[in-house]
């Protein structure tokens, strides 16, 4: 069976350009209505709401969008479980911050970053993507075998994470990963090996 991946709907620090990481902002009025969509398309496929699994990252802006989902598909949101493994990736003391403002208070940080993104930890406890890249492996190692039987996943997580997870499950290295789309008003199908935008 197929397993859903959902990037949360749209948020306030997103229309801001800020890095949210794993801290959080609102869904925006535009956000709401692409978990609603998004929900929509999941109810037109029809999935055994009974032989379903429901995952999401615990953070606000997934928990919500996951909730918008599950009301569109007629599914009690109190069946929605978190893993942690699933959360954005870390940005340290850059969470909530523009990249002019990381700029000018963490002035030629984020290029040494952009010169070594792999390895480069963010200031403030933050993550390499190199890290990001592990949780996420690690996540797909734990649960890969569960999401390949018969029972099909959605699983809500975010931009960063979501895209790693498309990658490492089509074999891509970092820099193709990073140029992966990242949207928030359509999704992703895993299936057999293949990715197909819904």
């Amino acid at each position: 069976m197929p397993l859903y991946l959902i990037r949360h709907g749209e948020t306030e620090f997103n229309v801001a350009k800020r890095y949210q990481g794993q801290n959080d902002s609102p869904l925006t009025s535009n956000g709401i209505s692409q978990a609603r969509r998004n929900g929509q398309v999941l109810a037109d496929l029809r999935l055994d709401k009974t032989n379903l699994s429901f995952i999401a990252s615990p953070l606000g802006r997934t928990m919500d969008t996951a909730t918008y989902i599950c009301k569109a598909m007629g599914i009690d949101p109190a069946s929605i479980k978190t893993d942690a493994q699933l959360m954005e990736m870390h940005y340290g003391a850059w969470q909530g911050l523009t990249a002019e403002e990381i700029e000018h208070e963490y002035p030629g940080q984020w290029g040494k970053r952009m010169e070594n993104i792999a390895e480069f930890d963010i200031p403030g406890g933050g993550e390499s993507y190199n890290a990001l890249v592990k949780r996420a492996n690690n996540w797909i190692n734990k649960t890969r075998d569960e999401w390949e039987s018969d029972t099909p996943w959605i699983v809500v997580s975010h931009g960063g994470t979501g895209s790693v997870i498309r990658g490492l499950y089509t074999g891509l290295d970092i820099p193709a990963i990073r140029t992966l789309p990242l949207p928030q008003g359509e999704f992703f199908k895993l299936h057999n090996g293949e990715i197909t935008t819904l």
